[in-house]
């Protein structure tokens, strides 16, 4: 069974606790505070009250062969950095930390961390994409200038069969499921399928690609903002940070 550890329980290591604790793995939490860690006391989890500042500390708490640390110091950064470092001397393969600035994550970086999140920013990528677009339904960046979206089917497809429309081909995106409707299932695809008025499509591409296939481009938002604007405005963001 695959164990980690989540040092710090801020906002974002208590949220990626929650939902560590559906996966069938081993769970130690470490926090210097005894009343965060009691939140949790009931929880299938070890749990451990100290202050990790210190390498030593850190080497006794720390099972051998974890396969991997989230670090959440909250707005410490000094001490994120040092904690880091300390996990990177222990041999951690993952070391997921919390950054706070651009800066802060460059310097994580160097220390050793192998995952850098910045829990505000991930959320704005995905929301600020369905305030521009109300034929964007969901919106997730990959990596690089790779995204999955759910997009409404656009109406030059109704009626066109799936191995007829040949999307990737002819518009450069992937497309991974189908619904009819927001309450329905995704399932698998039949190359038959006909598209139909309502139907939500699962797809993965470029902004640039997903934007055509929705034709959306061109067309602006509640805010006077372009689909094809954000994929641009996160990409220069990114692309000052390693992730």
């Amino acid at each position: 069974m695959k164990q980690f550890a989540i040092l710090g329980l801020s906002y974002f290591g208590k949220n990626v606790l929650e939902e560590m604790l559906d996966l069938d793995i081993d769970i130690l939490i470490v926090d210097k505070d005894r009343e965060l860690i009691d939140l949790y006391k009931d929880q299938p989890l070890s749990a451990v009250v100290a202050d990790i500042s210190s390498e030593e500390i850190l080497r006794k708490i720390l099972p051998k062969n974890l396969d991997g640390v989230v670090i959440d110091m909250g707005d410490k950064v000094e001490s994120s950095i040092l904690v880091t470092s300390y996990c990177r001397k222990l041999g951690i393969p993952r070391i997921f930390v919390k950054a706070v600035t651009d800066g802060h994550a460059e310097i994580l970086n160097l220390v050793g961390a192998t995952n850098v999140v910045f829990p505000n920013r991930e959320a704005a990528k995905r929301v600020t994409p369905l305030l521009v677009s109300s034929g964007m339904l969901n919106y997730l960046p990959v990596s690089g200038n790779l995204v999955i979206a759910e997009v409404e089917v656009p109406d030059n497809l109704f009626g066109v069969s799936l191995l007829k429309a040949n999307i990737r081909k002819s518009q450069g995106v992937n497309l991974i499921s189908i619904k009819s409707g927001e309450d329905e299932e995704y399932g698998m695809v039949d190359p038959e399928y006909i598209f139909q008025p309502g139907d939500i499509a699962l797809v993965s591409g470029s902004d640039e690609a997903i934007e055509n296939f929705a034709q959306l481009k061109g067309k602006r938002g509640r805010h006077g903002l372009k689909f094809s604007d954000i994929g641009k405005l996160f990409r220069k963001a990114g692309s000052r940070v390693k992730t």
